[in-house]
């Protein structure tokens, strides 16, 4: 099944490094708005034990907060959300393709130049 994404890919299956680098500020303002909002919320709604309550939530907020990022990023380098940034660093997928395969034949044709002066 080929699903048409409505802006350009960047990566087809971005791993975690490319995500993680194609994160943008916004992104990190996500993982650390999470972490502040839960860490007071466990602060105020754990009135008897308010140190560990606003530890523990502030630990799910960032997870929870790393993990939309994560969702964020990854959707624009495959192309689901705006990602004119990550084309004009990194190029699309059809860009690197057409890249490769002009690279292996100019590789062929400079074998067979060199097979044929032998």
């Amino acid at each position: 099944m080929d699903n048409k994404s409505p802006f350009p890919k960047v990566f087809d299956n971005p791993s975690l490094g490319e995500a993680m680098s194609g994160a943008r500020i916004s992104d990190y303002m996500i993982i650390s708005g999470t972490t502040f909002g839960s860490w007071c919320w466990g602060y105020v709604f754990g009135k008897p034990v308010r140190g560990p309550a606003a530890a523990m939530a502030g630990t799910l907020g960032l997870t929870a907060g790393v993990l939309l990022a994560y969702q964020n990023s990854t959707g624009r380098l495959m192309g689901w959300k705006e990602n004119q940034k990550e084309i004009s660093r990194w190029g699309t997928t059809a860009e690197r393709e057409a890249a490769e395969a002009q690279k292996k034949l100019d590789e062929m044709s400079a074998a067979m130049k060199a097979a044929r002066e032998e």
